[in-house]
């Protein structure tokens, strides 16, 4: 037996897709034809046998998506962050990442139906890279890569490691018609680095006399006090880890979706040698320390200020460096105050134990003496230099150094000489 069957056909059209546009189609497809059948023992064509025709239909809709996922912080509804640490500088290498309130944007005009919706989410960790000028992340290398799908919104990474490290957190956010959006952000760990001083810098009164190892100060005017590389954070004084950082290299990461505030923002941090603040305190004499303040620009590593002075006074300050991690150290420099001139008494010339003698009529020097003492109230005396000579042509016949002899139970330095 011999069967032809024969069926209805469909037809296809193309259309062209615009943005934000979609298509709906509605397909009807139909099931039928005939049976047409030959008798092989008597070659006799039987007559149509007719199919019972059947009809299914389907609903399609094709829609066209090219924008890319968006964070509610760019329209401002929400003060979220499209990616947040726990904490960005942290001796902790446990981290947990949050990147909520991301969805696909509904174009102007359009429905939720509109957007293909968000698909998932991947991080990418990598090491930044300290330099002398632009630090670099380097992309080469993962330290970490996860992808989930869009019903996760935070994961927690585990950053041990022996030396302190920057990294650098890159969120990538896909929808469904394959847009992406990235974010990054800047993780500092550091559980190692401390505080130190240079003993081949100087912390000293600046505003004291040199002459006094800048003890002492000999004037009334401001106190001057400067410490220019003496506190250091020796990891970061050898990787300079908080200058500038490198823009994505695709340029696409920009505005709110770059740290451009915050701790570690992209432009650098200003630091010396991994300190971010110095703060100061002073006393006066056996008086209270003050209120703590921060020292205002930093860099330069300088504080003055005019405080009241009087001679016999003392004051101290403290200096607490603090560095980005938070390591502190306490170091303080004592500075005495004097302005006054030592006082010289009592000159006498002696002749045969007498004293108070300015006229006298004996031609031989060597057997008169001048007696004379001299003292200091508040900073004492260091050296004693006099001079004989002739008044009348100003010549002079000998000079000398004398040593200074510290008296006991007095509150002065006081030289007596004859």
């Amino acid at each position: 037996m011999l069967v032809s069957v024969i069926s209805d056909l469909i037809c296809v059209h193309a259309y062209m897709f615009t943005i934000f546009t979609r298509l709906c189609l509605e397909y009807e497809a139909k099931g039928g034809g005939y049976l047409i059948a030959e008798d092989r023992r008597t070659n006799a064509i039987l007559p149509a046998v007719p199919y019972t025709k059947t009809v299914s239909n389907r609903h399609v809709c094709y829609r066209f998506d090219d924008a890319p996922p968006e964070h509610c912080t760019v329209t401002g509804t929400c003060s979220s962050e499209p990616l947040h640490l726990d904490h960005r500088i942290s001796r902790d290498p446990i981290h947990a990442v949050r990147f909520t309130d991301w969805s696909d944007p509904v174009p102007i005009g359009g429905t939720s139906v509109t957007a293909s919706q968000i698909e998932s989410y991947e991080i990418r960790v990598n090491e930044v890279l300290p330099s002398n000028g632009i630090n670099k992340v380097d992309y080469t290398t993962n330290v970490l890569s996860i992808k989930v799908n869009h019903t996760i919104t935070e994961m927690t990474f585990n950053f041990t490691s022996d030396q302190p490290r920057l990294y650098c957190l890159t969120l990538e956010v896909k929808d469904v018609a394959e847009n992406v959006r990235q974010c990054r952000r800047f993780l500092l760990v550091d559980d190692t680095t401390f505080i130190e001083t240079n003993s081949d810098q100087s912390f000293q009164f600046t505003s004291a006399s040199p002459d006094t190892g800048f003890s002492w100060q000999t004037h009334h005017n401001s106190i001057c006090l400067s410490w220019k590389e003496y506190f250091f954070n020796k990891f970061y004084l050898n990787n300079p880890l908080f200058n500038g950082i490198e823009a994505d290299p695709h340029g696409l990461i920009t505005g709110t979706y770059e740290q451009i505030s915050g701790d570690l923002p992209v432009s650098g941090t200003q630091n010396v040698y991994g300190i971010v603040k110095y703060l100061i305190s002073w006393k006066l004499n056996d008086g209270p320390f003050s209120t703590e303040i921060e020292v205002p620009d930093f860099l330069n590593q300088t504080f003055c200020r005019l405080l009241p002075v009087n001679d016999g006074e003392t004051y101290k300050f403290i200096v607490r460096p603090v560095d980005i991690v938070g390591n502190e150290y306490n170091q303080s420099r004592t500075l005495f105050i004097d302005q006054s001139a030592p006082l010289i008494t009592d000159i006498w010339l002696q002749k045969d134990g007498y004293d108070q003698l300015f006229v006298h009529d004996n031609t031989d020097l060597s057997k008169m003496q001048m007696t004379f003492d001299a003292f200091d109230t508040h900073s004492g005396l260091v050296k004693i230099h006099w001079r004989f000579g002739i008044a009348d042509t100003l010549t002079e016949l000998i000079s000398e150094h004398l040593a200074v002899r510290k008296l006991q139970n007095v509150r002065y330095i006081c030289f007596k000489h004859s």
